[in-house]
């Protein structure tokens, strides 16, 4: 399995030196809140362009117009970018998947927690390249896993969805087999990992990637 821990619980205050405690991951994950999808409000790209990252950093745009935030994490480097079909519906959706492509960017489609998979037409299956699947409801870390996010996953593979399937929320090493077994690549991490010492965090991200 691979891990792509979220620094949205790191000490902002030594930034560098936390992501450098999980340089072992396979990817950062940048959770953008702007206080309107979700009530949260996070960093911005400014906020982490002077920082090293030691791997590819991917963005979650947990916003109500995502495209706004696209020059942005461009610049800053990410490898995908992935936004809510909640807030976009198929149509407007399908339109950023081309814009991001068009940047060289991976594009991503998440759906919330309470959010079936079925709000997630044939059409965008067909051309989305990874699947951000919610196990909590976004916008609020620490919360407990939702079960049911492993028959969505499942769901989705027997739709012919081949891309990438992310899992974010809840995720620890209880459930992480499961998730693997279900048909999951990646999953995000957060409090779990970064409210350990940084100095046990690289052994922690190893027994996720055995998974």
């Amino acid at each position: 399995m691979k891990i792509a821990p979220s620094i949205l619980d790191a000490d902002f205050s030594k930034l560098q030196e936390e992501v450098d405690s999980i340089s072992t991951a396979d990817r950062i994950h940048l959770d953008i809140m702007d206080g309107k999808y979700v009530s949260n409000i996070s960093f911005r790209a400014r906020d982490v362009e002077a920082i090293r990252f030691p791997v590819e950093t991917e963005a979650h745009l947990m916003c109500d117009t995502p495209e706004i935030y696209f020059d942005e994490f461009q610049k800053l480097g990410v490898v995908g970018i992935t936004f809510h079909i909640e807030n976009t519906g198929e149509d407007r959706a399908l339109e950023l998947f081309g814009d991001l492509k068009s940047r060289g960017i991976r594009a991503g489609i998440c759906i919330d927690g309470y959010t079936e998979p079925e709000a997630l037409s044939d059409e965008v299956l067909r051309q989305a390249d990874k699947i951000l699947v919610m196990s909590v409801k976004a916008g609020k870390g620490g919360q407990s896993f939702m079960s049911e996010s492993i028959e969505k996953i499942k769901t989705l593979r027997s739709r012919g969805f081949a891309g990438e399937i992310e899992v974010d929320g809840g995720v620890n090493l209880d459930n992480v087999k499961l998730l693997a077994e279900a048909g999951a690549d990646i999953v995000v991490v957060g409090s779990f990992i970064m409210k350990r010492p940084a100095e046990t965090r690289a052994e922690v991200i190893g027994e996720f990637q055995k998974a």
